[in-house]
């Protein structure tokens, strides 16, 4: 999410977050034991979880389809200027690594990131996705142009409120405080589900195949399971003098050996299969707290997310040849 999101939300968040750490680890005064009815298909491939369709689209992609939609009624009140040149899979990875629940899950589990694969690892290794696509620089330019911001400044408040919500509207994407209050929420509590999923003694004792499989990889400091990875070691890639040289921007064919084995690692060993069955698991009952949170929430976010997309494929100008 961007700062201002996070700072409009951050009362939601207040609200919600006395029961969430209830909702998967037990002893605690609310027990989670409210069933919820999963909102989609189990699909160990793509990392599917329970509350995965209360999840709203990433913030930078809803925000940049928006500020296209509404160019025409802008134009009509007198400010020029369409949004620069972006990509849905940049402006994702950009919404993806501003996420705090995101950030903090090191073995990622959310609707809106996913575990390591064999794909994955072929092509970025430990890397995440690509950027570039948010064309960030450029957005900052054109948001901040002092014209654009001056055009803003002379229009009637009311005027800028019926363009924008003649544009959320269209894409769906103005649904209000209980909505994105049961967004956060279901992020939350899968990351939670992902943390407190590897203490179930399936994943322990897959974790321990996992690191035996991984031994002939050279990493010297192996952790007891792939959430630690890539490790500490594995973040230097070497030494400037007295510098140590951090993990490097572009993906090395000895950081995309290693990844290629932690995936085959954690298929071989069963640990991607016992992981996924537990975290599951433990999405199926929430606290009362939570549930009544959810019940105010949408499960209509992926028809969102798909409208957004064609938003911006269909009004975005063109990004150049060397974008992701």
């Amino acid at each position: 999410m961007h700062i201002t999101t996070r700072a409009a939300k951050s009362g939601t968040l207040v609200i919600v977050v006395a029961g969430l750490v209830t909702a998967v680890l037990h002893g605690l005064p609310e027990p989670a034991d409210i069933a919820v009815a999963p909102t989609v298909e189990q699909n160990s491939t793509a990392w599917a979880m329970p509350l995965d369709a209360y999840v709203a689209p990433g913030s930078s992609k809803t925000a940049y389809a928006e500020d296209l939609v509404t160019q025409p009624c802008l134009r009509k009140a007198g400010i020029d200027g369409p949004p620069p040149w972006a990509t849905a899979a940049g402006l994702q990875a950009e919404s993806d690594a501003d996420d705090s629940a995101a950030r903090a899950n090191p073995s990622p589990a959310l609707a809106t990131t996913r575990p390591l694969t064999a794909a994955l690892a072929e092509t970025r290794g430990y890397h995440g996705p690509s950027t570039a696509g948010a064309n960030a620089e450029g957005m900052k330019a054109w948001a901040f142009d002092p014209d654009r911001q001056a055009g803003f400044a002379a229009l009637p408040q009311d005027v800028l409120s019926r363009c924008w919500a003649a544009a959320r509207q269209r894409l769906g994407t103005g649904t209000g405080g209980s909505a994105d209050a049961a967004s956060e929420l279901a992020q939350r509590l899968t990351y939670l589900a992902a943390v407190d999923a590897r203490q179930d003694e399936s994943v322990v004792t897959a974790a321990a195949g996992w690191r035996s499989c991984m031994a002939p990889s050279g990493v010297t400091d192996l952790p007891t399971g792939p959430e630690g990875m890539p490790t500490p070691s594995m973040r230097v890639s070497g030494r400037d003098g007295d510098e140590v040289v951090p993990f490097l921007p572009t993906v090395g064919k000895a950081e995309v050996a290693v990844a290629e084995r932690d995936a085959a690692c954690q298929d071989s060993s069963g640990y991607r299969k016992a992981l996924y069955g537990a975290e599951w698991d433990r999405l199926l009952h929430v606290t009362v707290t939570d549930a009544a949170v959810l019940r105010k929430g949408s499960t209509r976010w992926a028809q969102v997310d798909a409208r957004v997309d064609r938003a911006i494929t269909r009004l975005a100008p063109e990004a150049p040849a060397d974008a992701d």
